[in-house]
């Protein structure tokens, strides 16, 4: 029980429960109604439609941690050789082609939106929407038809926010956990994938991969960016019980950066010959 009350204070701080004030669901009811005349201006995909878009057997997940800079232009070639799943912050980048973009949270909508537009890695990419009354961002980005005309679309819906919950099967309904990565990591795992690797998800300081070292995202006043994450420790036991479980399915989750907090439960990814890919611990 006094667990259960931790969470869901740290649930209520924050803001899991703002979308009930009466002002907030009529912008959540104005984007619904939005949602539902844009979705026309797209190629919604059904789930076989979702899983025939798969080319390989290995998915790349990005988060927007500062070691993706690190990583060479070789590697990058390397890693373009298989899937890639892009979230939040990731379509800044002009590294590698994204293959799915998963969209939950967005800071500001219309500056995000042009940066799927406009990069060139984003031409062919399937989006990943978060779907259902609540999910006020994803419906405002198809309702006001923010995508490029005829892009594929595919809906899902987020469970599981501030606690633990196993992976999903079914890439409709995503565990969100207490963080972003937990959505792309399950969706890998849903589609498929028998070898998901981590990458740019770092949990040792708040840095990211298009700001100086040191510096913090200009909506964040006050954020120390060097100060570690404050939810690694959940982040990285929650990763760790994923892992035990995607092993028992005989599906590999890694880490690629070995810096990574997430490197103390998951295996570190290193390359060996290009089409060969293993882990080490």
């Amino acid at each position: 029980m006094l667990e259960r009350l931790k969470q869901e204070r740290t649930r209520l701080a924050a803001g899991a429960y703002r979308h009930w004030r009466p002002r907030h669901v009529a912008r959540l009811t104005g984007a619904w109604l939005r949602d539902r005349r844009g979705r026309r201006a797209y190629r919604l995909l059904s789930e076989d439609e979702l899983r025939a878009t798969r080319r390989s057997d290995t998915a790349f997940v990005f988060g927007s941690g500062r070691s993706l800079v690190d990583i060479s232009a070789e590697e990058w070639a390397r890693i373009a050789d298989h899937d890639t799943v892009s979230l939040r912050e990731f379509p800044r980048q002009r590294w590698v082609r994204a293959d799915y973009h998963i969209t939950g949270e967005i800071d500001e909508l219309d500056e995000y939106a042009r940066r799927l537009r406009e990069n060139p890695l984003y031409a062919n990419t399937v989006f990943v929407v978060m779907d259902g009354f609540v999910a006020h961002m994803g419906n405002e980005l198809v309702g006001r038809r923010l995508l490029s005309p005829g892009a594929r679309v595919f809906r899902f819906r987020r469970r599981s926010r501030w606690r633990y919950a196993p992976p999903s099967r079914t890439p409709r309904e995503l565990v969100h956990g207490a963080n972003s990565i937990f959505d792309a990591v399950n969706f890998a795992y849903a589609l498929g994938y028998r070898r998901i690797v981590v990458a740019g998800a770092d949990y040792y300081n708040k840095e990211y991969f298009w700001l100086a070292p040191g510096e913090a995202r200009a909506y964040e006043p006050g954020v120390d960016a060097t100060a570690p994450w404050p939810q690694a420790e959940q982040v990285v036991e929650m990763m760790g019980r994923w892992r035990e479980i995607l092993n028992e399915d005989s599906v590999e989750l890694l880490v690629y950066n070995p810096r990574s907090r997430l490197a103390e439960r998951l295996p570190v990814f290193r390359w060996t010959t290009p089409s060969a890919p293993v882990p080490r611990e």
